[in-house]
């Protein structure tokens, strides 16, 4: 089954905005069914998330989806590199997914360190691509926003990726807003 990115993100919206007010008791299906279901014919995802690893940022619960309807990718400060590129082209090319979107965060501890100093072994790596992201910008949550323009470029830079946007394939980035819960949706 193939989510056309427009529905794929009203999806989403709608996942948030439950999640947000939290007055529905709407959940994401993580029934034994829905697992024997994906377990015996694969899994389906409608989006691809590429999030940062912190551990207030919940992608399935953020937007309030099950099993089988995300296929999420976590990294410190959502930076990607090659195995992470290679996870999305899986996703869009393999699984049809239509709608790739990269969530970045405020309060992101790895935003920070790259504003704050220099940082040393594979910690320093991530800074380092974060500080090539945002440049000088010292208000943490524009630092995010630039940062998340910088995945999506690299993201776009894929052949298969670029081939996929004549398809109905859509990459857009977002910043979820820890305090409130909101996805802010950067279109």
């Amino acid at each position: 089954m193939s989510v056309a990115a427009d529905v794929a993100l009203s999806w989403l919206i709608e996942g948030n905005n439950d999640y947000i007010i939290a007055e529905k008791n709407h959940h994401g299906d993580i029934s034994p069914k829905r697992r024997v279901h994906t377990h015996k014919h694969g899994q389906n995802p409608f989006a691809v998330i590429i999030t940062c690893s912190d551990s207030r940022v919940i992608p399935e619960n953020i937007f309030m989806k099950g099993i089988g309807d995300l296929f999420v990718i976590r990294l410190a400060g959502n930076v990607i590199g090659d195995f992470a590129l290679g996870s999305i082209e899986y996703a869009v090319e393999h699984l049809d997914c239509k709608l790739v979107v990269v969530m970045g965060h405020t309060m992101c501890g790895a935003i920070s360190a790259a504003i704050d100093k220099d940082h040393h072994g594979y910690i320093g790596t991530i800074t380092k691509e974060i500080k090539k992201a945002i440049g000088t910008e010292m208000n943490p949550t524009l630092a995010s926003k630039k940062n998340v323009r910088n995945t999506i470029d690299k993201i776009l830079e894929s052949d298969v990726i670029k081939a996929k946007l004549n398809m109905g394939v859509e990459v857009i980035g977002s910043i979820y807003h820890t305090h409130s819960g909101h996805v802010e949706f950067l279109i």
